[in-house]
C-alpha cells in the first residue's frame, strides 16, 4: 500500500482504533441491565452484502482484508469494501460491537462522544429514527454509530471528494436494522 493511500485510510483506522478503545473502557462500568446480552449468530457481511455496497456505491468494489485476517480469518462481526483504488480509497464499512446490555452500548454511544468529536472538528449530531440511538460523525470521518438493544454498529461510508455521506449511511443502517430483526438469538 503506498503513502497516499494510508494517509486516506488513515481516518477510517483512527475511529475503528478509538471505538475499540472506548469500548475497552466502556466494559469496566456496570449498569443496571448489566447482565451480558445473548450471543449474536451473524456474519457482518451477512448483513450488509457485497451487492448492498455496489448498489450504495454505484461502482465495483472489492472487499479488503489484512495480513491478520488472512492468519486469523476474517472477523465476522466486519465487514469491510473498497469501492475506490488504494491511492483513492472509498471505504464502506459495518462494524458490529456487542456490549454487555442495552445500557452499556447507549452508555458507550454517549461516553464516545466527546472523543469522536475531537476526531471530526465538532462535526457529530444526533440522528432520528434509527436503533435506539445514533450519532452521525461528520468530517474526515465520516461515520453513522447507532445503538440496536446491546449491539453498536459502526457503518463508515467515506468518499474520496470529502463531501458528505449520511444518506448512504443511513441507507445502510436501515438495511442492516430489517435483516438483524430475522437473526436468532444464540441458545
Amino acid at each position: 500500500m503506498t503513502t497516499s493511500a494510508r494517509l486516506l485510510i488513515a481516518p477510517f483506522l483512527l475511529a475503528a482504533a478509538v471505538s475499540a478503545s472506548l469500548a475497552s473502557l466502556a466494559g469496566c462500568r456496570g449498569g443496571a441491565d448489566s447482565k451480558p446480552g445473548e450471543p449474536l449468530k451473524v456474519d457482518a457481511c451477512q448483513l450488509f452484502t457485497d451487492q448492498d455496497a455496489q448498489a450504495i456505491a454505484g461502482e465495483t468494489l472489492a472487499a479488503m482484508s489484512s495480513t491478520l485476517d488472512e492468519a486469523k480469518g476474517r472477523n465476522p462481526l466486519e465487514c469491510i469494501y473498497n469501492s475506490g483504488s488504494l491511492d483513492q480509497p472509498r471505504i464502506l464499512s459495518l462494524l458490529i460491537r456487542p456490549q454487555r446490555s442495552a445500557s452499556a452500548a447507549r452508555d458507550f454511544l454517549a461516553s464516545s462522544r466527546s472523543a469522536l468529536s475531537s476526531m471530526s472538528a465538532g462535526k457529530v449530531q444526533d440522528v432520528r429514527g434509527l436503533g435506539d440511538a445514533a450519532l452521525w460523525v461528520g468530517g474526515r470521518i465520516q461515520q453513522l454509530h447507532v445503538v440496536t438493544g446491546n449491539l453498536q454498529l459502526i457503518i463508515t461510508v467515506q468518499s474520496p471528494d470529502g463531501t458528505d455521506q449520511l444518506d448512504k449511511a443511513r441507507q445502510i443502517a436501515t438495511r442492516v436494522l430489517e435483516r438483524l430483526k430475522t437473526v436468532p438469538k444464540a441458545k
